[in-house]
């Protein structure tokens, strides 16, 4: 029984993320015919980075040097890495460096068939959101976003600032 409840969780858990996904893209295509696709990507990065920095409580612990630790707060929730597959490639006293392999956001705009574009496109807005998490909680990060033909998802490369 306690797998079946486990199993519904997680399932729950990636449902409400790729909603998320659809939230982005119907918010986005609103700004875009008011007001102009430059006007919908602004907008769009500032609302999901704003909504990023509402996360990082608990984060800041971290700082300045314990990145296991915010591999384990972090890369690996919330559900232990299976949502977003991470696979760090580097975890020191000096930087968190992640590639993630899944994405339920990426495969949630794949599945609403947008051309590859567009995805990359909706990856890169996304990425404001871990941004915004990472940054409030004080730390400096650089993020490499999916791209048409890449595998995998984004790249975080996390350091003290």
């Amino acid at each position: 029984m306690k797998d079946l409840d486990a199993t519904r969780m997680w399932s729950a858990l990636n449902d409400a993320n790729k909603a998320r996904a659809r939230v982005y893209v119907e918010f986005f295509r609103s700004i875009d015919k008011r007001f102009g696709r430059d006007a919908a990507i602004e907008v769009t990065k500032e609302a999901v980075y704003n909504w990023g920095c509402t996360l990082s409580q608990g984060l800041e612990q971290h700082l300045s040097s314990d990145f296991s630790g915010l591999c384990s707060s972090f890369a690996f929730a919330p559900d232990g890495g299976e949502m977003f597959s991470p696979d760090v490639r580097a975890c020191s006293d000096k930087e968190l460096d992640v590639q993630f392999k899944t994405c339920p956001l990426k495969t949630s705009w794949i599945e609403a068939g947008l051309p590859e574009s567009d995805v990359a496109l909706f990856c890169s807005m996304a990425a404001a959101a871990d941004y915004g998490t990472l940054e409030a909680a004080g730390f400096k990060v650089d993020i490499a976003t999916w791209q048409p033909g890449l595998e995998g998802c984004c790249r975080l490369r996390i350091t003290a600032p």
